[in-house]
């Protein structure tokens, strides 16, 4: 079973059963849907009962170690899940079309990230300098927008960013994933005017430019990732915070309700000559 942004909320009651995930159907991964699992890990962690169970298909789990998601769920106390990925062997060779999973609790270490694997993935897949460059500073957009609006707030033991990132070369295209277990656009807008009336509301008040600080203008640097992202890249941005996802491209928004997660996750989807 495929477990990707197209089916992911079909396929979701298959997948995440109480506090346990069930990752043993799945015979493919994309970063919308890693994140997802991230955060319901990091949701689940206080469980006692918190189980994960891994693909029944041998090179799934090697992704799976592939993508250091052992190292994450270890530091989420997944003892047990941990030790059953640490006994899969595998080749840890750089591959330039894949940001593994990567957990920066610190602004320091998100902006680290970002240049030494993202930067590095668009510098090697035909973009120019410019667009490097410039698809960089989108992705860094988000991840200052975790920082910025969950400081002090946040409201489980696990701060911080997730990045997650694949390069398609066959189709040219580069998806990236910023996922946070942080407050949400409705929890960092509760005081902002007008206020939000549901998670969509949300989201829609932060891409206009509204903020829960006072003076400070939230959006503007949601603003220009879309007009970044659809105009140079004719690429896509999709945003979920708690049951609310936008998903903006050149045909226009669109708005659906959704199974519910902690926090938020973006995605900047481009695509290159």
């Amino acid at each position: 079973m495929d477990f990707t942004f197209d089916n992911i909320y079909k396929k979701w009651g298959i997948v995440f059963q109480g506090s346990t995930i069930d990752l043993s159907s799945i015979t493919f991964f994309d970063p919308w849907s890693m994140g997802i699992i991230a955060l319901k890990a990091i949701e689940n962690k206080n469980h006692k009962d918190k189980d994960i169970k891994f693909p029944i298909d041998s090179d799934k789990k090697k992704y799976l170690t592939r993508m250091h998601f052992g190292n994450f769920i270890k530091k989420l106390i997944y003892e047990d899940a941990a030790q059953k990925l640490e006994q899969i062997k595998v080749n840890e060779q750089i591959n330039v079309n894949v940001q593994e999973i990567f957990h920066c609790e610190y602004r320091d270490q998100f902006n680290a990230r970002l240049e030494s694997g993202i930067r590095r993935m668009f510098q090697n897949f035909g973009m120019n300098t410019e667009d490097e460059q410039r698809a960089t500073a989108l992705v860094g957009e988000l991840g200052n927008n975790v920082f910025d609006h969950n400081a002090g707030i946040w409201p489980m033991d696990v701060p911080g960013a997730i990045i997650i990132a694949q390069n398609y070369p066959k189709v040219k295209r580069i998806e990236v994933i910023v996922a946070d277990p942080g407050v949400g656009f409705i929890g960092s807008l509760k005081t902002a005017v007008p206020k939000p009336a549901n998670d969509i509301d949300a989201i829609k008040l932060g891409l206009r430019g509204i903020s829960g600080r006072i003076g400070e203008k939230r959006g503007n640097g949601l603003l220009l990732i879309q007009d970044w992202t659809i105009k140079q890249f004719n690429g896509i941005i999709r945003i979920q915070s708690g049951t609310g996802l936008i998903e903006v491209n050149k045909e226009g928004v669109k708005e659906m309700i959704v199974n519910k997660i902690l926090g938020t996750i973006a995605e900047l989807v481009v695509y290159y000559k």
